[in-house]
């Protein structure tokens, strides 16, 4: 099977060279955004060698690795309203993206960091804490320590930055914007390898051996998967939804649950095959018009998905329409960005149908990328049984509607 996408995986330095492109634009337009849209006048991001903060990943050039023991990172608008970027450490790799404005001769890096905010006196100091999401809780409790003791002046000005650190991990950047298609269909086109004759031989392939085949795959091509993924199955007779750890059979539906990491951005992704009896040339007709019903749960849910409404809306309006039209369904919508499970406003959970506190109170933004997940029950006369539909897909939230990042899955793969 011929998958045109793999020829877009860049060798290193390319990748180093586009990263770099997108973050530098970034720093300079979205971010100065992001700031006066939260009402922060500065933002510091501390990190040390071996115990990072989650968001310094995608602060950071591509030379810039880790920490190096200390590394403080610090943002502020000066007075005509622009933004400032100022690294606190010695490596020469941080120019053009900051401002190297640690001198060694007066004092050390706390010392620098204080002289900045002394400087500038900040009304609003965002800091990396946050009860909400995991992504913006980077701050070291030692850190936080270090900065009451040292900013003991400040300290009433000291306010979480999460609002910021969600809009930076889950807002896109039009350049991101325009690739983040093309990985989506990379990660989509593997999958489609993995449910196919190539892998799975009926009777012989295990679940397990699919999971094997897609982690050394993506090894092989010089990617990272967004997380370890799950191979099942849903089976004629069997009262479990997923069966895992079994040998495919002729009959059953395989669901692969996979995303890719490629070019500092996640995909999330969840695919469907039939594996063909003797004599079948597609799908009993039960099964496909249950897959039918799922896209029709697509439908509905890109037609609910609305920048401004909360996560907890869509959600409800989206529930309610299905129930209208007697689909009986689950919805956990996530954003996908750096991480697979992005920082942002959440639509349902798998183990909570209804409203998200926090999470799901956060408005869709535009320029987001959301995994649409969910899945349908629906009556199989041929199976004599209800079968649950797993999908998702990757979708984006452009210009008021919700657009397809990749080839959108149809029916079932047949192997």
């Amino acid at each position: 099977m011929k998958n045109e996408s793999l020829s877009l995986i860049m060798p290193l330095k390319k990748r180093e060279e586009v990263g770099n492109r997108w973050l530098f634009h970034r720093l300079n337009t979205l971010l100065p955004a992001l700031m006066k849209k939260h009402e922060l006048d500065m933002w510091i991001v501390t990190g040390r060698e071996y115990h990072e903060d989650p968001v310094l990943k995608t602060l950071y050039p591509a030379a810039i690795d880790s920490s190096r023991r200390l590394t403080i990172l610090v943002f502020w608008l000066d007075e005509a309203g622009q933004l400032k970027r100022g690294a606190i450490h010695p490596n020469p790799s941080f120019e053009p993206f900051y401002e190297r404005i640690w001198n060694r001769a007066e004092g050390d890096q706390w010392e620098c960091l204080k002289n900045t905010v002394e400087m500038c006196e900040p009304e609003r100091i965002g800091l990396n804490v946050s009860h909400s999401f995991a992504a913006g809780d980077g701050l070291s409790h030692t850190h936080y320590e270090h900065l009451q003791m040292v900013l003991s002046e400040y300290r009433d000005r000291f306010v979480s930055a999460q609002p910021l650190i969600v809009d930076w991990l889950s807002v896109r950047s039009g350049k991101e914007m325009m690739a983040y298609p093309a990985i989506a269909e990379l990660a989509r086109g593997i999958a489609e390898e993995a449910l196919s004759a190539r892998v799975i031989h009926p009777g012989i392939t295990t679940t397990e051996d699919v999971v094997d085949w897609i982690r050394q795959r993506v090894l092989d091509l010089g990617l990272q998967t967004s997380f370890y993924p799950t191979v099942d199955l849903q089976r004629k007779g069997s009262e479990m939804d997923r069966i895992e750890g079994e040998i495919i059979r002729h009959g059953d539906i395989v669901h692969l649950d996979f995303g890719i990491l490629y070019l500092g951005l996640a995909t999330d992704t969840q695919q469907l095959a039939y594996v063909l009896k003797p004599g079948e040339t597609e799908a009993p007709e039960g099964l496909q018009s249950a897959f039918f019903t799922a896209l029709r749960m697509e439908d509905i849910l890109s037609f609910h998905m609305k920048e401004g409404k909360t996560g907890n809306e869509v959600f409800r309006t989206a529930m309610a329409a299905a129930k209208k039209e007697q689909i009986d369904a689950m919805i956990y919508c996530h954003p996908v960005g750096p991480h697979c499970h992005e920082a942002g406003a959440l639509i349902g959970l798998y183990d909570q149908q209804g409203d998200v506190p926090v999470k799901g109170d956060l408005p869709l933004t535009a320029n987001t990328c959301y995994a649409m997940e969910f899945n349908i029950r629906q009556f199989v006369p041929e199976w004599g049984q209800e079968v649950p539909i797993y999908l998702e897909e990757p979708v984006a939230l452009l210009d008021g509607k919700v657009e397809y990042m990749a080839k959108r899955q149809m029916g079932f793969y047949l192997i």
